[in-house]
């Protein structure tokens, strides 16, 4: 119950408790719980309503304080409390009613105090509890909470302690999901943590604002990367340059670069050495395209064009130099909107005539050298 009420999960609470309530171990320490998940769910009614109901379930435990003798006099217990249990029972009353009546902003203070002296308190339980009860009053606290927590597990407690880290942002992202700082902490530490199914978890599960953001892409990136799905994240890369202001976007072009010319090379280098010619030609094709000025990938290009040839033309466009080279050219052409004049002939053709493919590739000399140009400067 308290696990619902942590992340908000309130149809799943609602079943849960309608069939607790139908069991015979039903009654006020169970009732109790039920108030605290629904304190932490956001419901303070509900946790009230729990509260009141512990207290009818047996009101020998003296639940609910009555100063004035404004209520009936405690019947007889409908399910009275076993003698172990009645300590912790009356305990939990307690600390919920504090928080009941606390005011949001003194919470707020006394948690932030505590979490600057130690802030693994937000791992440990009621600390974390505290946490969440925060984080649901949301506007009502001044100033949020959510700069306080960014500045909290920052850089240095997470070099200092990565796995406690990770699960201080893997359980922020989980109980609020709409906040992008959360989702891409949490993400960028299970990558760190070796937990790519979490990672890419995350990212898939991202709202529309945090996919707004280039470190999201930088994160798929990487995370592609070390599924050896290289094009993938070359194209994830791509996707956080156009997102990224001018003053990141430099760290960008470096990592895709080193992408492709470290695993990108390798990549394709294995596929040849194992006789994978298709993939890794098609593999070579996107690397070149990105990166013409390379000489190791365009050496490996050739290499992988000569291989094909020698395996009799099997590949689309290997027996075709002229026209493999034009298309090559317009798919890098297009990746940096430079406009081209197009190729006439037909694909599935006859192979053109060699003086003829040699016209038509001198159509390309004057946007050639621009097009060289550009791809350096947006490597």
């Amino acid at each position: 119950m308290r696990w619902l009420g942590r992340y908000g999960l309130v149809e799943p609470l609602r079943d849960l408790v309608a069939q607790l309530r139908r069991s015979p171990h039903w009654g006020a320490p169970l009732a109790l719980e039920v108030s605290l998940a629904w304190l932490l769910a956001g419901d303070g009614h509900q946790s009230d309503l729990a509260v009141l109901e512990a207290d009818v379930l047996d009101p020998s435990l003296a639940l609910v304080p009555d100063p004035w003798g404004l209520w009936p006099a405690p019947g007889k217990p409908q399910a009275p409390t076993p003698q172990e249990q009645r300590v912790d029972a009356v305990a939990l009353a307690a600390r919920i009613r504090h928080w009941r009546w606390l005011e949001p902003t003194a919470l707020a203070e006394t948690w932030r105090q505590r979490a600057q002296a130690d802030w693994t308190l937000a791992l440990t339980s009621p600390g974390l509890e505290e946490l969440i009860l925060l984080l649901r009053h949301g506007p009502a606290l001044d100033p949020p909470i959510e700069p306080f927590l960014a500045e909290l597990v920052g850089e240095a407690p997470i070099a200092a302690s990565p796995i406690q880290a990770f699960q201080f942002w893997a359980l922020l992202t989980d109980i609020r999901p709409d906040w992008p700082h959360a989702r891409l902490k949490a993400a960028d530490l299970a990558l760190g943590q070796g937990d790519r199914q979490r990672c890419d978890n995350w990212i898939a599960s991202a709202s529309p604002d945090t996919r707004r953001s280039p470190w999201l892409w930088d994160i798929a990136a990487r995370s592609a990367l070390e599924a050896g799905a290289i094009t993938t994240a070359l194209d994830h890369w791509g996707e956080a340059l156009a997102k990224a202001p001018p003053e990141q976007a430099e760290m960008f072009r470096q990592r895709r670069r080193e992408a492709r010319r470290g695993p990108g090379l390798l990549q394709a280098r294995s596929l040849l050495n194992r006789g994978d010619v298709t993939p890794a030609l098609t593999l070579l094709q996107r690397l070149v395209a990105d990166d013409p000025q390379w000489q190791p990938l365009r050496t490996l290009l050739q290499q992988a064009e000569s291989s094909a040839a020698a395996a009799g033309g099997t590949v689309a466009v290997a027996g075709q130099p002229p026209q493999r080279f034009g298309q090559l050219l317009e798919q890098a052409a297009a990746r940096i909107g430079l406009t081209l004049p197009p190729i006439a002939s037909d694909p599935q053709g006859p192979v053109p005539d060699p003086e003829a493919a040699r016209q038509r590739l001198e159509a390309f000399s004057s946007s050639l050298s621009d097009a060289e140009a550009r791809f350096a400067l947006g490597a």
